[in-house]
Order: structure tokens, then sequence, then C-alpha cells
């Protein structure tokens, strides 16, 4: 009796954490907007003078919203990132991919490197957005 008992205490214990776990990973609706916003929104170029311009709005973002200095620049990526582990911030990589025909997109990654939480990282995605795909 005293087994079975302890048995239903122990699957009740680890059903809650199991059932507290999965809910802790929910993406909120607030978040999966703004997650949509973003992928809606990637900057695109077609021409070598767009592209340009877009580039160069993503670089001077990056100089100012990234907590760290760019590491490596090309003509298609940015790395603006924590190479030691005693420092904090955000960070970003910026990507021209080739979506076929001559045309691309410029897409922002940014990384976290706070035990506290970066919690503006999809607005700062989306305002990459904005700020790129306005420049002229």
């Amino acid at each position: 009796m005293r087994h079975l008992l302890f048995s239903k205490i122990h699957t009740t214990i680890v059903s809650t954490i199991i059932a507290s776990s999965l809910a802790s990973c929910a993406i909120s609706p607030e978040t999966q907007a703004k997650m949509d916003e973003y992928t809606r929104t990637i900057p695109t170029c077609s021409s070598d003078s767009d592209c340009a311009v877009k580039w160069a709005a993503a670089r001077a973002w990056v100089v100012v919203n990234s907590d760290f200095i760019i590491q490596g620049d090309s003509d298609t990526r940015l790395f603006a990132s924590n190479t030691l582990p005693s420092q904090s911030g955000i960070g970003a990589i910026v990507d021209r991919v080739a979506t076929g025909a001559g045309n691309y997109q410029i897409v922002v990654d940014l990384e976290c490197f706070s035990v506290y939480s970066c919690p503006g990282l999809w607005d700062s995605k989306i305002d990459f957005n904005r700020t790129v795909t306005n420049a002229r």
C-alpha cells in the first residue's frame, strides 16, 4: 500500500514537472506575432546599388545596436559577437542570402549573452528589418 501511494505521488510530481516544462516552452501570442512580423519584413535587394545601400545600412545598424565590435565584415556576412565568456550583451550576425535570379535577403540573427535574458530581441530584429528596408 505504501509503495502504491509513493508511486502515485511520484507519477503526479513527474507529470506536473513535464507539464510545467512544456508550458514554459510555449510561445505567447505576442511573441509569435513579433516572430511573424520579423519573417514577413526581412529586407531584400535585387541590384548591386540597392544591395550596397542596404548592406551599408545593415552595417551601421550593427555598429549602433550590437554590444560587440564587428569582427568579421565581408560582402555577405557581418559578425559582431561575443568571444569572451566574461562579457555580456547582444551580438549580431547578418547574412546576405541569395534567393535566386540575382535577388537577396539580408537576414539578421541576434544573440543574447546574458544570464538575465534579453527581452527586446524580437523588437530589435524588427527594427533592423525596417531600418535596412527603408535605406535609400
